[in-house]
């Protein structure tokens, strides 16, 4: 039983360990590409484009069929792209470093934001719309913000008020923001499974192969389990621990500054193990080697060596799917067999002791009986 449990350890450790260093590629993947302020522009264009055709806007609702028109998303594109970008260029939601950075360009300072609440989304409207009464009760939103302009002139609509968008962005806002998380949820899954299929080709990580190296050699566990603390270490500075050993934003961004070096020290561990990673010292290219080789001895026929590449390939595709599964569930995983490790052995040491006790009672029996049987 325990060296099953450390044959599983030591697997879940260097998925661990894997899964980490894609986690830290797909960060800097969507960091560079801002994913997450790409999800929210087009979040808010939606948000101002469904309020729009609520209120049947004449320029993309078709006044006789009620529907859209085939073309309303292109011509409201420039109107509504001004809106996200005005407000997501507002000065409350930027440092002034990432402001200075950006410049005053509305498209560069809206790259820059990742999140917005409804109560600043209204906020910043309000700030920005227009009163039409003598008193300031009822307000408009800025007409570029809802009209195309269509013949070059701006057009104020009646129904953009700002107590009209209040009320759809506090009705819609949970909705749409619901929406947008699960599309940067997926785009970062196929981000994550992409990283993974290449990290797979590029280190030739079988992970059949890897499973049959750990379980028949004990020193290779041995040397895996012994770097548990500092990859779950790695992986709380990271951010990929529990919900209760989340880093600080800026440890973690110090620790992805350093994690290069950290892979390096792991990957040295992983070659020093002999594990069969990497193209050198690769099973299958032996194989392949051997098929072309000159002695007769120990040549695969080509069906062996058919067999040999399906089940290589075959363990290539099961470590692509192990490191879809993401950093998080291998840290819950790696804790789990650590407390069912802690439990067999727990126990084990209990039936020892339970079996000294049994053996001790045992020898010490016949003398008690000799002091009862011995004349007075």
């Amino acid at each position: 039983m325990i060296p099953l449990l450390e044959t599983a350890l030591a697997f879940a450790l260097i998925m661990l360990t894997a899964s980490l260093f894609v986690s830290a590629v797909v960060q800097v993947i969507m960091n560079v590409g801002r994913y997450r302020s790409c999800v929210l522009i087009h979040m808010l264009r939606s948000l101002m484009h469904g309020f729009r055709t609520f209120h049947r806007d004449p320029e993309i609702v078709d006044p006789v069929t009620g529907r859209p028109a085939p073309d309303a998303l292109e011509r409201s594109a420039e109107c509504e792209m001004r809106f996200v970008h005005e407000v997501l260029a507002d000065p409350v939601l930027h440092a002034r470093s990432a402001k200075i950075a950006a410049g005053t360009d509305p498209e560069q300072l809206a790259l820059q934001v990742e999140y917005i609440d409804a109560d600043d989304l209204i906020t910043i409207a309000a700030g920005a719309s227009v009163p039409i009464d003598a008193e300031g009760r009822e307000r408009l939103l800025p007409g570029r913000w809802v009209s195309s302009g269509q013949g070059g002139a701006v057009v104020t609509k009646r129904y953009a008020t700002l107590e009209q968008f209040s009320a759809y962005v506090r009705r819609w806002f949970p909705t749409l923001e619901g929406t947008a998380s699960q599309t940067f949820k997926q785009r970062a899954r196929r981000l994550t499974l992409l990283v993974s299929m290449m990290v797979v080709v590029l280190f030739n990580f079988d992970g059949f192969q890897v499973l049959a190296r750990l379980h028949q050699n004990g020193a290779a566990r041995g040397q895996v389990v012994a770097q548990a603390d500092t990859v779950t270490a790695t992986a709380v500075r990271l951010g990929e621990g529990t919900s209760a050993q989340r880093a600080p934003d800026e440890l973690r961004d110090a620790t992805l500054q350093d994690f290069g070096l950290e892979m390096q020290k792991t990957a040295t561990l992983l070659d020093e193990a002999k594990l069969g990673l990497g193209w050198q010292e690769s099973w299958i290219v032996e194989r392949f080697c051997a098929y072309r080789g000159e002695s007769l001895a120990d040549r695969p026929t080509w069906l062996q060596l058919l067999r040999d590449t399906l089940f290589w390939l075959a363990g290539l595709a099961f470590s692509c799917g192990m490191l879809s599964l993401g950093a998080p569930f291998w840290v819950t995983t790696f804790s789990q067999l650590i407390q069912m490790r802690n439990e067999v052995r727990h126990r084990k040491q209990q039936e020892s002791a339970s079996g000294a006790r049994a053996t001790s009672g045992a020898l010490a029996l016949p003398a008690r009986e000799r002091a009862v049987a011995r004349p007075s």
